[in-house]
């Protein structure tokens, strides 16, 4: 008996749950958009297939301008600050952009090619760090450091020069956006 009648309540509780849940609905509380041209409204276009819009769109950024920056430390007058291994950085800059641009590696500067490592404060042996202050055609007082890459540094009798080609690097403190620099450091 206790079956028959947990059977028919189970059966009227499901049949309910159905009917509730198939009744017609109405849009009369709906969230909908309201239009000037209804009175009530404050939007411009009652018709839906005419869009407009209202306000402005950038089309362009003022910062990060590029995604790529080439010919640093070689396009246009770089000064070059340390050319030989008594340090462990290799370092140029360009009054006319404002822009320095260095490489460090961890203890003094030899020929070879390098990991790039994004910290110039904890680069580990046999690394190196790619640090661009201020580059062209980006925010004005950024500085970029490397995500990795390699960089190659030659020697010259006493002069050392490193290149770099298709580094990926990103912004102090950020992992977005990020550009990718092409150049060389060290004595022209």
């Amino acid at each position: 008996m206790k079956k028959i009648i947990l059977s028919a309540l189970s059966i009227i509780a499901i049949g309910s749950i159905v009917f509730i849940s198939c009744a017609k609905k109405t849009d009369d509380n709906a969230i909908a958009p309201q239009y000037a041209a209804d009175g009530s409204g404050t939007g411009a276009n009652p018709n839906t297939t005419n869009v407009t819009t209202t306000g402005t769109i950038a089309t362009t950024s003022v910062a990060n301008q590029n995604s790529s920056m080439t010919g640093i430390g070689t396009s246009g007058v770089w000064n070059t600050v340390n050319c030989t291994s008594v340090t462990n950085c290799l370092s140029s800059s360009n009054s006319s952009l404002g822009t320095s641009v260095s490489i460090c590696v961890n203890g003094t500067v030899t020929a070879g090619t390098y990991q790039l490592v994004s910290s110039p404060t904890a680069i580990p042996a046999g690394k190196a760090c790619l640090t661009i202050s201020n580059p062209p055609q980006q925010p004005t007082g950024t500085t970029w450091y490397s995500s990795g890459g390699t960089v190659t540094i030659t020697a010259v009798g006493p002069i050392f020069t490193a290149a770099f080609s298709g580094v990926t690097c990103f912004q102090s403190g950020s992992i977005f956006p990020a550009v990718t620099v092409s150049g060389q450091v060290g004595c022209n």
